[in-house]
C-alpha cells in the first residue's frame, strides 16, 4: 500500500469524490451531502483520501462543536472498489496522528448500530465503545493523550 494522503477538494477533483460509493451507502451520508455540509461548519475539514495519486475515499473531521478536547470524525468512507487494502485503517491512523499532534485528548466517531463492517474496522484500530448513542448512532473513541496531574 502506498502513502495515504488527505487532500483538499477543489473544482478539479470534487466530482471524482462524489462518484465514490460504498456498499454501506445506506449507513453514511453521500460524499456530495458531506462536502456541502462541511461548508457550514468552520471546524470541519473536508478531504479526499488519496493513495498514489488515486482518490480512494473521503473523510470529514475536526474539533467537536461542543468539546474542545475532542477530535471528531464525521465521515470516513472508502470506495467499494478500494476495500480490503487497509485504506480505512491507514486513514484512521493518519487522523489519530493529526489529532494527537494538534493536542486533542480523544478521537471519536459514530456509526449506525447496523454497520457491522465499520464497527469491526474501528475495533481493529483500537477504538472502544461504552454503547453511548449520538444522533442514534453508536459512538466509538480512542484516547490520544493521557493527561496525568501530579499529586501535590
Amino acid at each position: 500500500m502506498g502513502n495515504i494522503e488527505f487532500i483538499d477538494l477543489n473544482k478539479d477533483n470534487w466530482i471524482e469524490c462524489v462518484k465514490l460509493h460504498t456498499k454501506e451507502d445506506i449507513y453514511i451520508a453521500s460524499n456530495l451531502y458531506s462536502i456541502a455540509e462541511a461548508q457550514f461548519y468552520t471546524k470541519a475539514n473536508s478531504k479526499a483520501i488519496v493513495v498514489e495519486d488515486k482518490m480512494v475515499g473521503y473523510i470529514m473531521y475536526g474539533e467537536d462543536e461542543d468539546d474542545p478536547t475532542l477530535y471528531w470524525i464525521d465521515r470516513l468512507m472508502i470506495g467499494k472498489e478500494f476495500r480490503r487494502f487497509g485504506y480505512a485503517s491507514a486513514a484512521l491512523q493518519k487522523i489519530r496522528d493529526i489529532g494527537k499532534q494538534s493536542g486533542y485528548m480523544k478521537l471519536a466517531t459514530s456509526t449506525s448500530t447496523a454497520n457491522i463492517p465499520m464497527q469491526q474496522v474501528l475495533k481493529r484500530n483500537g477504538f472502544v465503545t461504552d454503547n453511548q448513542l449520538r444522533n442514534n448512532e453508536i459512538v466509538y473513541y480512542i484516547i490520544l493523550i493521557f493527561n496525568y496531574t501530579e499529586a501535590e
